[in-house]
């Protein structure tokens, strides 16, 4: 079955069952859980109204129009459970053992400093409306802290010496939206309550994967901060 068709008929199976998980789409189509992901995904950008549901049972749903008023009230502090699709960043990278967490953050500032001196060097920017985004990606991986200072591109080539490409494939996120000020400070404690809040809905972050910081500039106070989940 063609994909277009396949999207198609996944649509129509969503608004027949109003409610629904991936995992239960997955299986009725015959696809991967990831590949639903997609799917899903892409309904969304064509205008689906599709609404996370909380819990370790909880699943999809369409919303209804009250529900949709009711989310554009939303204020900024409100954690929504999003499906990202495929990003690529190119950037400058830092490795240090966990145990440096600290006296990383001396450096941090030096790579989006440089990384803002080389921006001509990066091909690909991808821009939002007339903003490049700017995006952390930040890995605690047993012993190692791995942060990449980038910039989102539209594809991965010819990257400039001492930059990494790194691309994070479709995935589930809870993302909060950080206001306040950009140092570390500041951030880790928004990090701190995202994860209270998921523990007590009952959704688990995923360490294996990085978690991200997007800003439309590097300074910028307003930060949102995408937390993968399992």
């Amino acid at each position: 079955m063609p994909k277009t068709e396949r999207i198609l008929k996944v649509m129509q199976r969503v608004y027949e069952r109003q409610n629904f998980t991936v995992g239960e789409l997955a299986e009725e189509f015959s696809v991967s859980y990831r590949t639903m992901l997609r799917y899903l995904h892409e309904l969304s950008h064509l205008g689906v109204p599709l609404y996370a549901n909380e819990g370790k049972n909880g699943g999809y749903s369409i919303l209804t129009s009250r529900q949709k008023r009711e989310r554009s009230a939303q204020t900024n502090e409100s954690i929504q459970r999003i499906i990202k699709p495929q990003t690529l960043i190119v950037g400058l990278e830092m490795k240090l053992p966990f145990t440096a967490y600290y006296m990383s953050q001396a450096l941090k500032p030096k790579l989006w400093q440089e990384l803002q001196d080389r921006m001509e060097e990066i091909p690909y920017i991808r821009k939002k409306t007339s903003n490049t985004l700017y995006i952390a990606a930040v890995l605690n991986r047993q012993q190692i802290y791995h942060y990449v200072a980038g910039i989102e591109v539209m594809m991965i080539g010819d990257t400039p010496e001492r930059m990494v490409g790194l691309t994070l494939q479709t995935q589930e996120y809870a993302m909060y939206t950080h206001e306040g000020h950009s140092d570390r400070e500041d951030t880790d404690q928004s990090y701190a309550y995202v994860i209270q809040q998921l523990k007590q809905r009952g959704l688990t972050p995923n360490p294996a994967l990085y978690s991200l910081e997007l800003r439309t500039s590097v300074y910028a106070a307003k930060a949102q901060i995408y937390i993968p989940l399992t």
